[in-house]
């Protein structure tokens, strides 16, 4: 069903405009989401769809866990600020703050734009304190063109009252008055493109400073959890919806824009293609992978075409080639032990800092306790105990868990996870690709001698391609830690504790009578007491390492599967020689004239398009 925009309207407020009258109480619709579709130049890849979710921090807890759950699991997060509040609202800052802290710990940064609203809200240099001495110069001498130009206006409205007497007889006088009116119309719009070039230069210095502020912030909150590296760029759009839906208008009549007359002022078309291009990187992300899938399951059958059957002349080469397979073997298994045990270490020393910061928070908790309780009374202190810790703006298993994650652990989580796992992956794949490359080339000198094999043997080298492998390996690796990394940084501590104590939040729910209150008191108070808290806080963590010990299981499941079929297609094409019955052979030639005539050349034109098109 196709609607428009006044049918939409009660759905996004409780307000409706009626038969032109003004904006009347309408009854709010419960909806789930609603799905707006049209040709927008910013989404025309079709790889793009944008959400928009409630502030991240929400006070509805319902609002709040949605936008928690698509944080989760969004490419890109665009923040939107007012940019009147961004550049001093202290609360807008800690806010920002709090959600780059989200960002950088589960390695999104460079999956951040911030978007910056109303840049065309018309403002004047006296609200703009920041001004160095050169803008205000720059203004000044834009205020006296402006104010020459009026003068001008008020000169050329006096000569032309002067002459008002003036009648159609007389020639002179009514040449002189069309002159006047003519040079009073240049006048008027010189003056006017004077005003709105100088609330464009004013417009364009506040957006440069408040996109410095927010720079400034984000590299804060980046240094506080990596110490020595430089943060990744971070995309800032200032935009003016309004003067740019404004300037889109094909009535002239209705163009009257605030501060911007040209589109690419209002920082729109800029943010348009920032989103565009992000899904042409998509698509073409998406077609590598196709392209390598391919390439791989070309690869296997190449390997199959090429393989011969056994004879006893080639027992020689094939002891050699097995021998050579096998160091392979024993080397890639010393890797993987050698890196494992860095990583071991690296764990134990996240948990303990996570032990340590997780019993201070246990230490607090008994506080947090006494203060919920001193701060409401009975009604609101149960119903709190019966959502489970959440109720409107409190949030209590929050609070529970506040610090667990500051200072030196989320340091540490960020150098593991972060820098660290991404390096040693990095090293291993190298390291194993080298090795892989380097027997594979030991088998080919050792064919040599062989010359029945010899072009069979260099062509499966060339269909190997051992860095491919272990790279798709390692990227499955990372993407498995970065989708934990989402779920451990929105709020597992919370949720792992709230599901801890659901039972029991039931159990003080279920007081009732007189005395209800003190008795929910003391049974939290007892609840959080040192002994137990630490245990409970001590669960926490147990829950927490056993997560990450899940994600690198499988992590390295992905690795043991690409290093194994690495291994084999070495033993099925560089070890094991079949010979060739003349069945066989008429086989396997047609396979590979099939390969070369219907699927070589259609599969380089596809690469050489993702080559030339891909992101660098």
């Amino acid at each position: 069903m196709i609607i428009n925009s006044a049918q939409l309207r009660q759905y996004f407020t409780s307000y409706a405009v009626v038969e032109q009258q003004p904006l009347q109480p309408f009854v709010w619709r419960l909806v789930d989401s609603v799905r707006i579709y049209g040709a927008f130049d910013a989404l025309a890849s079709g790889s793009v769809t944008l959400v928009d979710v409630p502030g991240f921090g929400d006070a509805n807890k319902t609002r709040s866990k949605r936008t928690d759950d698509y944080l989760k699991c969004a490419d890109v997060v665009v923040l939107v600020a007012d940019i009147k509040r961004a550049a001093d609202d202290q609360a807008m800052h800690d806010y920002f703050q709090k959600f780059l802290r989200h960002m950088i710990l589960d390695q999104r940064t460079q999956s951040l734009v911030i978007v910056l609203t109303g840049a065309d809200v018309r403002t004047t240099e006296n609200q703009l304190h920041y001004l160095s001495a050169k803008q205000c110069h720059e203004i000044q001498q834009m205020e006296q063109e402006i104010q020459t130009l009026s003068d001008k206006v008020d000169e050329l409205k006096t000569q032309r009252a002067a002459m008002g007497t003036a009648t159609p007889r007389d020639p002179t006088c009514m040449e002189r008055l069309l002159n006047i009116m003519h040079e009073t119309d240049a006048t008027n719009s010189r003056l006017e493109t004077a005003k709105v070039a100088k609330c464009t230069y004013i417009a364009h210095q506040r957006s440069a400073h408040v996109e410095d502020a927010f720079l400034q912030l984000y590299h804060l909150a980046y240094h506080s959890i990596v110490k020595d590296s430089e943060p990744p760029s971070l995309p800032v759009f200032c935009v003016g919806s309004t003067d740019f839906n404004q300037l889109l208008a094909t009535d002239q009549r209705r163009r009257v824009p605030l501060v911007f007359t040209d589109p690419e002022d209002t920082g729109i078309p800029q943010l348009a293609r920032h989103i565009q291009n992000f899904g042409y990187k998509q698509i073409i992300s998406d077609i590598s992978t196709l392209v390598t899938n391919c390439q791989t399951l070309w690869e296997d059958i190449e390997s199959f075409v090429l393989s011969s059957g056994q004879e006893s002349r080639l027992d020689k080469y094939e002891k050699a080639a097995k021998s050579l397979a096998e160091t392979l073997q024993d080397s890639v298994d010393k890797t993987r032990k050698k890196m494992g045990s860095k990583i071991d270490d690296r764990i134990d020393e996240l948990e303990k800092t996570l032990r340590i910061e997780a019993q201070k928070a246990a230490e607090r908790s008994i506080n947090v306790i006494k203060e919920l309780g001193e701060k409401y009374m009975y009604q609101v202190y149960r119903a709190i105990m019966r959502r489970r810790g959440e109720w409107r703006s409190t949030d209590l298993n929050e609070s529970l868990v506040k610090g667990i994650f500051d200072g030196d652990a989320s340091n540490i989580w960020h150098n593991f996870f972060n820098e660290f796992l991404t390096s040693e992956l990095r090293s291993f794949s190298e390291t194993i690709s080298d090795l892989c490359e380097q027997t594979m080339q030991s088998i080919k000198q050792r064919a040599r001698q062989l010359a029945t094999i010899t072009p069979r043997v260099n062509r499966a080298c060339e269909l190997i391609n051992p860095r491919d492998m272990i790279n798709r390996a390692r990227q499955e690796y990372l993407s498995l830690v970065l989708t934990m990394q989402r779920e451990l940084s929105c709020g597992l501590f919370k949720e792992l504790l709230r599901d801890e104590l659901e039972d029991y939040y039931l159990d003080v729910a279920a007081e009732s009578g007189p005395g209800m209150f003190r008795r929910m008191k003391d049974m939290n108070e007892e609840r959080f007491a040192p002994r137990k808290a630490k245990e409970l806080y001590a669960r926490l963590i147990d829950r927490v390492i056993e997560i990450i010990h899940l994600t690198r299981n499988a992590g390295e499941k992905e690795l043991d599967a690409a290093v194994e079929r690495l291994h084999s297609s070495i033993q099925r094409s560089l070890v094991c020689m079949h010979s060739n019955d003349q069945t066989a052979k008429i086989k396997r030639r047609n396979m590979q004239q099939f390969l070369g005539e219907h699927c070589s050349e259609p599969l380089a034109e596809v690469t050489a398009i993702v080559d030339r098109y891909a992101p660098r």
